[in-house]
This record gives C-alpha cells, sequence and structure tokens, in this order.
C-alpha cells in the first residue's frame, strides 16, 4: 500500500491516478469530503480523510502502509512539525520508503517556505529512515491560470517578463515519482532536482503565439496587485491597452475571465502566513527569478527528455479543443 498525502492536490491527482494505471494500491489522504470526492475519480483503492497537522491523523493514515509520497498543501507553511510527526509514526510502523516533495532551491532566505522544506529535508534525512527528497521547480500548469488571458493575446503574470524561471509538467513529476517507487532501493538517501528547461516569460510568450497562432505580448502585473484589490483595479488599464483583439469584444470578454482570476488557487481562504509566503515568493520571482536545478537529473530519472513548454501548451491547446469538439 502507497499512501499519497495532499491526494486532491494537482501533484497528488496526477500521482494516484498513475500509480493506479501501474496496479498500485494507493491510500489518499484528503482533509475534507470534497477533496474526498474530487480524488474518488483517480481510483484509489481507500481515502482517508483527516488533518496533516494531526499527529494522530497521521498515524492512523500510515497503518499499512509501505511507502509514502509526502507533499505539504501550499496553505501549511509550517512544515517541520508535520514532517517529524511522519518520521515517529513511520519508525512505529516500519515504512520502507519515503518520498518527500520540497523544492528547488530550498536554501533562499527571502522565501521562508523555502526554507520549512529546507528544514524538512534534514529532519528526513537524518532520521535513519529510507527517504528520496525531489526538488520540481516551478510548474508548467501555473501559467495555465491566464490561459483565457492568452486567447486574447495578452500573458499578464505578476512577474517580471524578463525573469528567468526553472519550469517543469506536473505529469514529469508524477512519472518521475512512480519510476522511483518501483524501484526504492535505486533512490534511498538521494536528491534530485526536477527541472526541465529555464526561460523568460517573453520567451513564453513566443512560444505561445507560434503553438495558438495569436500575436501574444508578456506583461507584468505588480505583485502588489495580487495582495490588494485595490491596486488591481489600477492595472485593468495596463492589461486593456495591450488587447490584441478589437477593444469592444476584447472587454466584453474580459470582465468574466477577471471575475473567474480573482481569487488565483483559492488564497483567499489560506492562512495569513501562507498568503505573506506567497507574495513575498512574487515579489522574489518578479526581481531574480528562479534558476532551474541540475537539468541532468530529470531526463535521468524519467528515462527520456522531459516535457518541454511548447510540448505542454500544445497538449493544452488539444485538450482544450477536443473539449470543445
Amino acid at each position: 500500500m502507497i499512501l499519497v498525502t495532499s491526494a486532491a492536490g494537482i501533484v497528488g491527482r496526477s500521482l494516484v491516478r498513475r500509480l493506479v494505471s501501474r496496479g498500485f494500491r494507493v491510500r489518499a489522504f484528503v482533509k475534507n469530503e470534497a477533496q474526498a470526492s474530487a480524488v474518488r475519480t483517480e481510483g484509489p483503492e481507500e481515502i482517508i480523510t483527516g488533518d496533516l497537522q494531526e499527529p494522530g491523523d497521521i498515524q492512523q493514515a500510515i497503518v499499512g502502509v509501505d511507502q509514502i509520497y509526502h507533499a505539504a498543501p501550499t496553505r501549511i507553511i509550517k512544515e517541520v512539525p508535520i514532517a517529524e510527526s511522519l518520521i515517529a509514526a513511520c519508525r512505529s510502523q516500519g515504512t520502507k520508503h519515503i518520498i518527500y516533495h520540497s523544492v528547488v532551491h530550498p536554501g533562499i532566505k527571502q522565501l521562508p517556505h523555502h526554507g520549512e522544506k529546507l528544514i524538512a529535508e534534514g529532519r528526513f534525512l537524518d532520521s535513519g529512515l529510507p527517504v528520496t527528497i525531489l526538488r520540481p521547480s516551478h510548474y508548467m500548469q501555473n501559467y495555465l491560470e491566464v490561459w483565457d488571458f492568452l486567447r486574447l493575446g495578452i500573458f499578464p503574470f505578476p512577474v517580471s517578463a524578463e525573469s528567468r524561471m526553472g519550469v517543469v509538467d506536473i505529469e514529469d513529476v508524477s512519472a518521475a515519482a512512480v519510476n522511483i517507487i518501483e524501484n526504492p532501493e535505486s533512490h534511498i538517501g538521494k536528491t534530485y532536482d526536477l527541472s526541465a528547461m529555464e526561460l523568460n516569460r517573453n520567451e513564453m510568450a513566443c512560444i505561445c503565439s507560434r503553438v495558438l497562432a495569436i500575436d501574444i505580448k508578456a506583461i507584468r502585473i505588480s505583485p502588489v496587485a495580487i495582495k490588494n484589490p485595490t491596486s488591481a483595479v489600477r492595472e485593468l488599464g495596463n492589461i486593456v491597452k495591450f488587447l490584441a483583439r478589437p477593444k469592444f469584444f476584447s472587454l466584453i470578454q474580459l470582465i468574466p475571465i477577471l471575475l473567474r482570476s480573482a481569487n488565483p488557487r483559492g488564497m483567499r481562504g489560506w492562512p495569513d502566513d501562507a498568503r505573506s509566503c506567497y507574495h513575498a515568493m512574487l515579489e522574489y520571482y518578479d526581481v531574480c527569478g528562479l534558476p532551474a536545478g541540475d537539468l541532468s537529473h530529470l531526463p535521468a530519472l524519467l528515462g527520456c527528455k522531459p516535457t518541454d513548454f511548447e510540448g505542454f501548451i500544445q497538449r493544452e491547446a488539444a485538450l482544450r479543443k477536443r473539449g470543445c469538439s
């Protein structure tokens, strides 16, 4: 039995789906019935509802489990207590392998949630338990939040269009994880960067223009706009002036798109520390970007070339085309 924590997240659901398709027995850990309903479609054998911040819930979740893929939800910043609870529970149960889902460059001091992951990594590695650490880059899927804007000829994001970002497709993250789960002995004690490539958003916009056959311009929204809705209204004029299509037609389309994008990732419901970390992250990316990690790790784990950004956009465009047909 394999336990997947945060199983209703985009990484968790992809991993559950892949594991089930490969014949693994999967127990999905989620926080409520709504999440249970969402992950049920991926076919796990068991679903357990609980709180990762409650040691008793963790203890119950790992009974009878051989391997664990642990990823903390974005809304939880203080990961170290969770790691410590998992370690204690795994020692009592004799768990054979833990994969910890960390982040690329966890040592960046300006990003508190990165630092928390670095400490959690140390706890796992020092525990004496059989552990593998995965450090994924910025997800390509993060840019799907602005897909409707791309169709209007703009690529807005609260980060400079010049900032270089290491990126990775979540499907490659879950594929690499499954390969590790199938052969854990080869990966115990190792840490892997999961990065496919590095590029800035101007380069991404050129790729999107080519794939979607529309002239798309990358524009910067101030990171402050995500934190302050009043400031976000002021960004509207900056967005409108770059619309590629006739202004009246585009404005009619723009209003519902703006309404749908007003609460990215449901962050209005996050705790204050999670929202603060998210804003600090955007401000850091705006100035410094987030370089790719070691680009040799992911193809070695996959046994093939990772998905590049163009392939990702082509796949997403094809999925949407099929959905409309």
